[in-house]
């Protein structure tokens, strides 16, 4: 039975032009790149994001190298059948046969094991020819199931939704002005992406919200409160961008502190949204502590609100480019070098982006239209001299 769903999941053995007709991401070459290295790769990101999509890519680049096929192991853990092949070493050694020559061995859905991790550490020490690649989709559930087993034996890639140029590709024919629209109305999810029909970008994202739901919320974390759950995110899809206050939080919702921690510790680990914090140097006026929060997909944020109007009828249009431009400062920083965070002091001066990167310190103000210069970048510049400061608009992705 094993050989059998291993033959249908691995098509390319038997047909070694076989082509899955993919777009690439641009996170590919980079992929690549470390597929030349002893690590363990790890691809972690939300339900749907294209890390199946991205395994695929790379066993089509192997084939392109010329890699033999016999090489090349994919195994989709979701049928539970396969389980038993991951709970035997040896028998696992001997299933990928032959270890004079380089293997490639590809996990999607690495979580659905009891100790992925341990196996994983096991088979790495013994220093045999194979490159592992796995995926998944829960990091707390990577997390636990791994803990201290891949340190230093595995680099993370996080699998983010499509930037505005994947998304340009993924949608084509669209100019980019509706490319835009499209993203900051209904995300930027690959599946949503190439659908035409508003309808069905709507069913596209009701479905990844239901899957999130179910399998990462009550399957895995047995959250017992997910009306509780439901009504924080509506508040905080609501406050996009906005200092978050977890007091208020557990006053609006009738939770204790703990709880409201918890949900929002559940939200970034399960790629929900994101906390970025102040930028600050102790200056008595600034603000040092409280995060804001982004989501990381702004289609399952209107999703939450149940708002799809057209655009010209929305009035949060500078919050959903606000949470746009977050999730393109995040795109392209593949290694998670870059830091970022906000600015604000106790008399509300504010700037939205305080990017470090290695070529130094660049404050970005965030506006639909409007690109006049701030006047927070006066006062920036009177604590921070060397901060550089940006606006952006629109016309920095449409070009008019």
């Amino acid at each position: 039975m094993i050989s059998e769903i291993f033959s249908i999941q691995n098509p390319w053995r038997k047909n070694t032009n076989y082509s899955l007709n993919l777009k690439s991401r641009n996170i590919l070459n980079v992929l690549i790149q470390n597929m030349e290295n002893e690590l363990i790769l790890g691809l972690i990101g939300s339900r749907q994001v294209g890390k199946s999509s991205i395994i695929f890519l790379l066993i089509e680049q192997l084939l392109k190298d010329k890699i033999n096929p016999a090489n090349i192991f994919y195994f989709n853990l979701d049928d539970l059948k396969l389980h038993e092949l991951f709970t035997s070493i040896p028998d696992f050694l001997n299933f990928l046969g032959n270890d004079k020559e380089q293997k490639y061995v590809f996990i999607d859905e690495i979580q659905r094991l009891d100790s992925p991790g341990l196996f994983l550490k096991e088979i790495f020490d013994l220093n045999r020819k194979i490159k592992f690649i796995y995926s998944g989709s829960s990091q707390l559930e990577i997390k636990t199931k791994t803990r201290e087993h891949l340190v230093g034996r595995a680099r993370i890639f996080q699998i983010n939704r499509l930037s505005f140029k994947e998304y340009l590709d993924f949608a084509s024919p669209i100019t980019k002005m509706d490319a835009l629209q499209q993203m900051l109305i209904f995300g930027s999810y690959p599946a949503v992406a190439k659908e035409t029909d508003s309808l069905e970008k709507k069913l596209r994202l009701r479905d990844i919200y239901q899957s999130y739901i179910q399998k990462d919320l009550t399957d895995f974390l047995q959250l017992d409160k997910v009306d509780g759950f439901n009504k924080m995110l509506v508040i905080l899809a609501n406050q996009t961008g906005d200092l978050l206050n977890v007091h208020s939080l557990s006053n609006s919702l009738a939770l204790n502190r703990n709880e409201i921690d918890r949900y929002l510790n559940i939200l970034e680990h399960t790629f929900i949204c994101s906390k970025i914090y102040p930028y600050y140097r102790n200056y008595s006026k600034e603000i040092t502590k409280t995060p804001k929060l982004y989501f990381l997909d702004s289609g399952l944020r209107n999703y939450i609100l149940n708002q799809f109007q057209p655009f010209k009828q929305r009035q949060d249009i500078g919050k959903l480019f606000e949470n746009f431009y977050y999730t393109e400062l995040r795109a392209n920083d593949f290694y998670n070098f870059n830091k970022v965070n906000f600015w604000r002091t106790t008399n509300q001066t504010e700037i939205d982006f305080i990017v470090q990167t290695e070529n130094g310190v660049e404050a970005i103000e965030i506006k639909w239209e409007k690109e006049q210069t701030p006047k927070s970048f006066q006062t920036i510049r009177e604590y921070y001299p060397e901060v550089q400061t940006r606006v952006v608009t629109h016309k920095e992705f449409t070009g008019n």
